[in-house]
């Protein structure tokens, strides 16, 4: 059992800490679970075991993974912490050993070496592997039947530095990108792998200055780096300022380059300046790329405290079209409700896509919630919102095909929702093209999982189960 907790926004209610790992085979479900669904839905987020303080934030709670696993209509459900370097010290002391953000990075005296990647932010499938990513550290091997941790990287040659925690797979050549940013010495290296995982391509990159740079996006032949003006800087920190810092007079930048491409290949747009988390998707059209993405277009006074559990950050859908011949930009809101944690049809990523499907607010406007999912389709900028009611917050929401052949945005969408009342979590499946509709199935857990970060799905064939 967890051990008691100070008062804390991010330990009561959506965000409490789920407190043990189970299996359950058992489970009650309301409708029928699609037979077209034979996988396993992990997702992964933060859950502490120990707070250093009351000055704990969800962004550094230790990674667990929640795997929700379906074949011919059945269903089973697992979870486990990620055993990370970290988790095994502080289960080994029996207390938390490292603070976060408002603790400045603080660390327990006994904490040593030890690092401080907790794994928590994302989970995907590559080259048969199922890993654990925080943009801070090495990426985890998970057992993707087991969720048993095996070992800390699986790349040739091995990476020796931190991974970006949202790579991009291209669906086509099963190439993997990243990036690694979060070094002392706060250079920029872009990474290409094959489909086997080995490293294929390695760049230092020189960008007109180091912010958080959380997400990118690829086309068919080239990387889009977006650079937005809320800064990072170890060295600021360490002089007992802020590592981050909203400096708008820096403007927004992107940078683009060939896939395979060189620092002296970048080409550089600029704009006006604005903050964004999450990529949609990216694809070329003729002279021009198309970028889409969710974020603030007015950023709120006080944004490098975004770590405060009051500040409301509403987000919206943005698009970027980059005219690499005449090197104009034009810059287009696509739409005013509160959206965040875009997933497409990931068959089409970085290439012409229709469907995007998000978490959304409906009638609420405050900070870390939302009561609805929302389907956006970017042809012709239309949108169909299931709204969930006041009892619950649905999660980020993934898309599963109906079929390796079906056609985009033919499939379901899947994603879990906590019951307010009940204090305990529901995974629903919905009819992608008819998200407005009831739900297909309705899977209910006994326990909740707690608000996180990002998931992924991962079909039977490739022998997860």
């Amino acid at each position: 059992m967890l051990k008691s907790f100070p008062e804390n926004v991010f330990l009561d209610g959506v965000f409490a800490p789920c407190e043990a790992e189970f299996n359950l085979d058992d489970l009650q479900v309301i409708g029928t679970i699609p037979t077209e669904l034979n996988g396993t839905f992990y997702r992964n987020g933060p859950n502490p075991e120990y707070v250093y303080s009351k000055n704990y934030h969800m962004y550094e709670g230790d990674g667990m993974i929640h795997a929700m696993s379906f074949e011919n209509g059945r269903v089973s459900y697992q979870n486990r912490w990620i055993r990370t370097e970290r988790f095994l010290a502080q289960r080994k002391a029996g207390k938390a050993l490292f603070g976060g953000m408002r603790d400045r990075m603080a660390r327990a005296p006994d904490a040593g070496a030890i690092s401080h990647n907790t794994a928590n932010t994302n989970v995907l499938w590559h080259h048969d592997r199922l890993l654990a990513l925080n943009e801070g550290g090495l990426p985890l091997v998970m057992d993707p039947q087991s969720l048993e941790t095996l070992a800390l990287t699986d790349f040739n040659p091995v990476l020796d530095r931190s991974m970006s925690a949202h790579p991009k797979i291209d669906p086509k050549t099963g190439e993997m990108l990243f990036y690694s940013y979060l070094s002392p010495n706060m250079d920029f290296v872009y990474f290409i792998t094959d489909a086997q995982g080995q490293i294929t391509h390695r760049e230092t990159l020189t960008l007109p200055f180091l912010s958080l740079l959380h997400d990118f996006a690829i086309t068919k032949h080239f990387t889009i780096i977006p650079i937005f003006p809320l800064t990072l800087d170890y060295k600021r920190f360490m002089q007992g300022g802020s590592i981050l810092k909203w400096e708008p007079e820096r403007r927004a930048h992107f940078a683009i380059l060939p896939r395979y491409g060189k620092n002296e290949d970048i080409i550089f747009f600029e704009d006006e300046p604005c903050l964004c988390m999450h990529t949609v998707n990216a694809f070329e059209q003729g002279d021009e790329l198309i970028l889409d993405m969710v974020g603030m277009h007015d950023v709120p006074e006080g944004i490098e405290a975004f770590v405060d559990d009051e500040l409301y950050l509403p987000n919206h859908l943005v698009r970027w079209t980059f005219n690499l011949k005449t090197r104009q930009l034009k810059k287009q809101k696509r739409d005013s409700m509160n959206m965040e944690f875009p997933r497409i049809d990931e068959r089409f990523t970085g290439r012409p896509y229709r469907h995007t499907y998000l978490a959304s607010s409906l009638h609420i406007e405050k900070p870390n919630a939302f009561d609805s999912i929302t389907h956006f389709d970017a042809v012709n900028q239309h949108k169909i919102v299931h709204y969930l009611g006041e009892n619950a917050i649905p999660l980020e929401p993934i898309f599963v095909p109906k079929s390796a052949d079906a056609k985009e945005g033919e499939g379901f969408v899947l994603f879990y929702v906590y019951c307010k009342q009940e204090r305990r979590s529901d995974l629903m499946i919905l009819d992608a093209q008819n998200v407005a509709g009831d739900p297909l199935a309705i899977i209910q857990l006994p326990h909740a999982v707690p608000f996180g970060f990002h998931g992924c799905w991962v079909e039977n064939k490739k022998g997860v189960h």
